[in-house]
């Protein structure tokens, strides 16, 4: 069970919506249950990432299909499951950049080391690119 709390200035946590309240009135008193902390993803932010990514695949050549480009930027990025195929033939396997699978500390990673993989790959210039992200974005 997934409840969004956020810690008030007394130190105490108090439940963000009335969906966790109601999920909180369904723990016993006295319950020792245990909390770990992830800092909630910016959808604002999840958004400039595919910005980013529609933004190189305008300007490049080699793909012409963004999902391919994305996917390889993001194993290139070291974001990656190692899988195997049937046959035992080693394969990389981008991971997912979905809110349930990253936090935001994590995406922030990911986003700077996309950005230099760009960069390597495709020449582009690190600043002028972030600053075409904001403005396209």
């Amino acid at each position: 069970m997934d409840i969004y709390v956020i810690k008030t200035l007394s130190g105490h946590l108090q439940p963000c919506y009335d969906t966790d309240i109601d999920s909180l009135k369904k723990i016993p008193l006295n319950e020792p249950i245990k909390i770990s902390y992830t800092k909630q993803r910016n959808a604002k932010f999840h958004r400039k990432f595919f910005a980013l990514v529609n933004l190189v695949y305008m300007n490049q050549e080699v793909y012409n299909n963004i999902d391919h480009l994305r996917k390889h930027l993001t194993i290139a990025a070291g974001f990656y499951d190692i899988t195997y195929t049937l046959e035992g033939v080693e394969t990389k396997e981008a991971k997912s950049i979905s809110f349930s699978k990253m936090d935001d500390v994590q995406f922030s990673e990911f986003y700077s080391r996309f950005i230099d993989v760009i960069h390597e790959y495709f020449g582009f210039d690190k600043q002028e690119l972030i600053e075409q992200v904001d403005q396209y974005f």
